[in-house]
Formats: structure tokens, C-alpha cells, sequence
């Protein structure tokens, strides 16, 4: 609740609280870091979701403190789906949320997601009507984003012929 509602300053009350306690890892892990909701989204999911930049950091640098396998981090938090199908990345797109989708994209890197992960998990990761993060940056019109993705599309070298079918002819719902 605290992810959702971008309270910071209760978020990290709760986790001095859960240290204070001396849950163990595991229970910090599987309680509060990787807990989900009856949507199926983790607390990194839900502040991706409502924008909270802060919060997301603070889970990250949490993720980190509980020294979670890249796997983890990979799998559970910035590749976890919502129960439509939907990853982070496609949640930050959909609201153009620059300052998240960077930190998506310099956390994917840190995580050390091969260039085709990072091209087909992150960069062109479909929602679940089938939308890339291009489509969603120019259905609003989304300027900054467009050419940040092109700077990226650009970093893992994307070919011209994935280009043209993943963005330019792809078919939306």
C-alpha cells in the first residue's frame, strides 16, 4: 500500500521496522519485497504503476540490501507481469514516465540482460493489446520518450528490419 500510495517516508518506516524485528531474508524477500497483491503486482510493480520514482528506488536499493540473485531481480521485479500480462516497462510507457523508464532501463543493464533480452523483454516488450513502448509514446505524443527509445533502439544496435516490423508495421489491438 505504501508502494501505491508514493509514501516514501512510510515505506521506509516499515522496512527500519522489519529490520528492527529481525525478520530474517527471507521473510523480507517473500513478505515485503516480493509480496503481491490479488492483481498479482509486487510493491516495485505498483510504484512503477502510480510513478513513484522514490519508492522505486528505495525497493530497488532494497532488493539490493537482501542481496536477491540477478534471477530475482530479473524475474520477480523488473519482468514480473501483471495479471493482464503486463511488465513494468509497459506500465511506465503507457504513462510516458521518463524518470521510471530510465531507471527500468539502467537497472536491465545493471541486472546484465543480454542485448536480445534488452531487445525483446524490455525495448519491445508488447502490453497486452499488443502495443510496444513506441506505440504508447506516440499515441501521447511523447516526444522526449520517442527519442530516448531511439537512443536506446540505437545502444543495442537494432536492426533496420526489426525496426521496421516490431515498430513501424506491427499491428495494435
Amino acid at each position: 500500500m505504501a508502494a501505491k500510495s508514493g509514501e516514501f517516508q512510510v515505506l521506509e518506516k516499515l522496512w527500519e521496522w522489519a529490520k528492527e524485528l529481525q525478520l530474517k531474508p527471507e521473510e523480507l524477500r517473500n513478505e515485503v519485497l516480493l509480496s503481491k497483491d490479488n492483481l498479482n503486482n509486487t510493491a516495485c510493480y505498483m510504484a512503477v504503476e502510480e510513478g513513484n520514482f522514490n519508492v522505486l528506488d528505495k525497493l530497488w536499493e532494497g532488493a539490493k540490501e537482501l542481496q536477491l540473485k540477478p534471477e530475482e531481480l530479473r524475474n520477480e521485479v523488473l519482468l514480473s507481469k501483471d495479471n493482464l500480462n503486463n511488465k513494468a516497462w509497459n506500465i511506465a510507457t503507457q504513462s510516458c514516465n521518463f524518470e521510471i523508464l530510465e531507471k527500468l532501463w539502467e537497472s536491465a543493464k545493471e541486472l546484465q540482460l543480454n542485448p536480445e533480452e534488452l531487445r525483446n523483454e524490455v525495448l519491445l516488450s508488447k502490453d497486452n493489446l499488443n502495443n510496444t513502448a513506441w506505440h504508447m509514446a506516440v499515441e501521447e505524443g511523447n516526444f522526449k520518450v520517442l527519442d530516448k527509445l531511439w537512443e536506446w533502439a540505437k545502444e543495442l544496435q537494432l536492426k533496420p528490419e526489426e525496426f521496421r516490423n516490431e515498430v513501424f508495421c506491427q499491428k495494435t489491438i
